[in-house]
């Protein structure tokens, strides 16, 4: 298992500079409501899940979403596998918490490397070795803290930033919309994705075993 190492901490607990940190909401991400939709369709099929830059209409990433069940010393554990393009996977264990209110429970993704319970796990972190403070490269999906992920609302970026009297005008503005997060397009057959002209059906990582 890969070894995460731990950013240092300055002043009031801030993150340091000489370490870069990217903001979640321009990372792929998938949350546990998504996976939940998966688990309780009936049809019982894999999702595709595509993220495109809204830009250039580029696709970036390409994850077939598929639930399982296995049973293990007479316990059953729920995951769910993540497989991309290039034949990688990452699998994941969902768990279940009881809600304090209205009775009901709630789906969590746990995370492989920190082992909490997260909400949402993204599949892309900051290139370290690239030398560069804004590349990033693919990961097996994990939570925030672990792919060394910030938010947007983190070191006053919603604040505005710079000298002068235009700065000191929108900061007296407040704080800016809170960019929104990476969701991907959901399709529940490659003829769907193909018809949408998300991916063509040869590069589509949709049949196949565990």
């Amino acid at each position: 298992m890969e070894q995460r190492t731990k950013q240092a901490r300055g002043w009031h607990q801030h993150f340091l500079g000489f370490w870069a940190r990217l903001n979640c909401e321009h990372m792929p991400v998938i949350p546990a409501w998504l996976v939940r939709r998966n688990v309780d369709d009936p049809r019982r099929i894999p999702y595709l899940l595509a993220w495109k830059d809204e830009r250039d209409g580029e696709i970036k990433e390409v994850v077939r979403l598929t639930s399982y069940i296995d049973q293990h010393l007479g316990t059953t554990l729920h995951h769910i596998e993540l497989k991309r393009t290039n034949g990688s996977k990452t699998i994941l264990r969902l768990l279940w918490r009881r809600l304090p209110r209205n009775g009901g429970d709630a789906l969590f993704l746990l995370c492989p490397y920190c082992q909490k319970a997260r909400r949402f796990v993204y599949g892309w972190e900051w290139d370290s070795d690239s030398g560069w403070s804004n590349v990033v490269r693919s990961i097996s999906w994990r939570c925030r803290s672990c792919a060394r992920l910030r938010y947007s609302s983190e070191s006053g970026y919603l604040r505005g930033s710079g000298r002068g009297a235009v700065a000191a005008l929108f900061r007296s503005l407040g704080n800016l919309p809170r960019p929104q997060s990476w969701l991907p397009y959901v399709f529940t057959s490659p003829e769907e994705a193909a018809t949408a002209g998300v991916c063509q059906l040869s590069s589509v990582p949709w049949h196949g075993t565990r």
